[in-house]
């Protein structure tokens, strides 16, 4: 039998694979940081009555699982949506979403555990890629390198009175 379908050839070649590759990682880290903002800043501005209602899975206090859950949401989801320590924003987003999986909503049904199990896949990913090459961290990383590499290869000037 002949195969109908139009054989269709990409030639990508691997500077773009990379661009694509890094549009990819910028997209997913400004999107799932805007989206856990969404659920950071309603918990932030009801601070008062979140307290005395916030459940603590951890046994480590109510404000004190409130304050971390805050800290996670709203401060992490910052600090991943401009790039700035991005591993760590993400490793701690992380956490906070299999804490409230599997602690938090233990005993619910699993559509209960499938956002948080969604946004936990994409914190992973972003904890093993890094924020990209369009970060703060990437940014201060090649401000930091580029200004070593350039300092070891320009040639040593002779001091004073020293053959040339």
């Amino acid at each position: 039998m002949l195969d109908m379908a139009p054989q269709i050839q990409c030639n990508i070649t691997l500077p773009m694979r990379r661009t694509l590759a890094e549009n990819g990682v910028f997209l997913l880290r400004i999107s799932v940081s805007l989206l856990m903002l969404s659920h950071g800043i309603p918990k932030a501005l009801e601070y008062e009555t979140l307290v005395q209602t916030f459940p603590d899975p951890l046994n480590v206090g109510t404000e004190m699982s409130a304050m971390l859950t805050l800290f996670a949401e709203l401060g992490c989801s910052i600090l991943l949506l401009l790039g700035l320590f991005g591993r760590f924003a993400s490793m701690t987003l992380f956490i906070a979403m299999m804490v409230a999986a599997f602690a938090h909503h233990f005993a619910d049904p699993w559509a209960v555990k499938e956002l948080p199990l969604l946004y936990a896949a994409v914190y992973a990913c972003l904890t093993l890629t890094g924020p990209g090459s369009t970060s703060v961290d990437a940014w201060f990383k090649r401000l930091m390198f580029e200004k070593e590499a350039s300092a070891s290869r320009e040639p040593r000037q002779a001091d004073p009175g020293e053959p040339t």
